[in-house]
């Protein structure tokens, strides 16, 4: 019978030491097995939606917010800009498109975003991400086109209507735009973007809404308090998403626009980045740290279950020794079964993590529009692993060194 044959069966004469300390080690390893895969694949998938643009134009403030509500629809709109500004930018030289987008209302907590047909139509590379599963694209205001997810979610199919309602938070004060309904004419393909969470018409719907709601206001208050109001809703936009001839233009754009326009340009990418250096790298680090911790307390497990199995069956050692077997087979033995149980760990474990990013993926799917796939084996996560099964190994070294001190006289003598 070959060591590797003796050392399983060892492992499950002591079936409940062995269970819990596969289990432990699994536990370990599938938290860093879901911290890598989860960090790797969102980081990818933001950096993707980044790349798609290469500048957000919108109200001075923050850079971030601006990129998270625009790209991502995470986030409540900086402001207001004047359209005639953005105009301006797409005539600039090197500037290849500049879709405006009109935001201001949600239906179910999901955006309604007004803007031109031209989008519906951009890609880059092989990505279409406004590509249809069904209908057709807007002709005229007060049809739309929603995301996979929206239909999903929300039941809406093509030929069904709805009304939006004013603001961004779903409260019972939200006005709803009841005499402006929408026409679904579209549903779009699931595409693993925001956009599948996003509904999509002319920006002339979304001007004409807030013009009216402008003029019900006015209705209701003193007569002259807008005298003299020149800009309506058709004057302005949320934001606009620029494209340029190449990308290595992006930061000398941006800066001519941030000194020449009453705008901000924002690098998409540059700002997700940021974030990910800033906030989601400490968070990485700290739960990869408690998965490592969990490791290393598995290889104390390992160690102390191996130690206490060399003491119980000493004499068996010895019968062995007796039988012809070198110490240094001895020694592997007990080092075989540390790595059978730090590798089954790992299988268990990954595994786990496997479960864990479905189901995560499966509410990132809902709350940001991003698919993620399951535990892929990854530079970062080859060494991890290959980092717990030396942990699980030196865990074994003192339990075989223990064996291969065996005194055979000694211990075939006890009873």
């Amino acid at each position: 019978m070959s060591l590797w044959r003796i050392a399983w069966c060892y492992l499950w004469n002591r079936k409940l030491t062995t269970v819990m300390t596969v289990i432990s080690v699994a536990l370990g390893v599938a938290l860093i097995s879901a911290v890598l895969t989860l960090r790797e694949q969102t980081q990818k998938r933001f950096e993707e939606e980044g790349q798609a643009f290469d500048l957000v134009i919108g109200a001075k403030g923050n850079p971030l917010q601006l990129v998270l509500s625009t790209v991502y629809f995470l986030d409540a709109p900086v402001g207001n800009i004047e359209k005639a500004d953005i105009d301006k930018i797409r005539a600039m030289e090197d500037v290849t498109a500049a879709f405006p987008l009109a935001m201001g209302d949600t239906y179910k907590g999901y955006r309604i975003v007004g803007t031109v047909r031209d989008l519906m139509d951009f890609k880059w590379g092989e990505r279409h991400p406004y590509a249809l599963a069904g209908g057709r694209y807007w002709e005229k205001p007060y049809e739309a086109v929603i995301g996979d997810g929206v239909a999903r979610d929300t039941g809406l199919k093509v030929g069904d209507t709805f009304t939006g309602m004013h603001g961004f938070a779903q409260g019972g004060g939200a006005e709803e735009h009841a005499e402006k309904p929408y026409t679904v004419v579209g549903v779009m393909a699931l595409s693993g973007t925001p956009n599948d969470r996003a509904m999509f018409c002319d920006i002339q719907s979304v001007w004409d809404v807030h013009e009216h709601g402008d003029e019900a206001e006015e209705g209701a208050e003193a007569a002259g308090a807008h005298e003299g109001h020149e800009h309506h809703a058709s004057d302005e936009v949320t934001a606009a998403l620029v494209k340029l001839a190449t990308p290595a233009l992006r930061f000398e754009i941006k800066d001519k626009i941030n000194k020449g326009y009453n705008v901000m340009a924002a690098v998409p990418v540059m700002e997700i980045q940021k974030l990910y250096d800033q906030l989601l790298g400490t968070a990485k680090a700290v739960l990869l740290a408690i998965g490592y911790l969990v490791v290393v307390i598995s290889s104390m497990s390992i160690l102390i279950g191996l130690y206490m199995a060399i003491l119980q069956r000493r004499r068996d050692l010895a019968i062995m020794r007796a039988l012809g077997a070198t110490r240094g087979e001895i020694f592997g033995a007990v080092l075989i079964e540390a790595f059978w149980v730090t590798l089954l760990g790992l299988a268990v474990g990954w595994a786990l993590g496997a479960l864990t990013c479905k189901l995560l993926g499966l509410y990132l799917a809902t709350r940001l529009g991003f698919h993620i796939a399951a535990v892929s084996l990854s530079a970062d996560l080859i060494t991890a692993y290959s980092a717990v099964l030396l942990m699980g190994l030196i865990a074994g070294i003192l339990p075989a060194w223990q064996a291969y001190r065996t005194d055979i006289a000694r211990d075939l003598a006890e009873p």
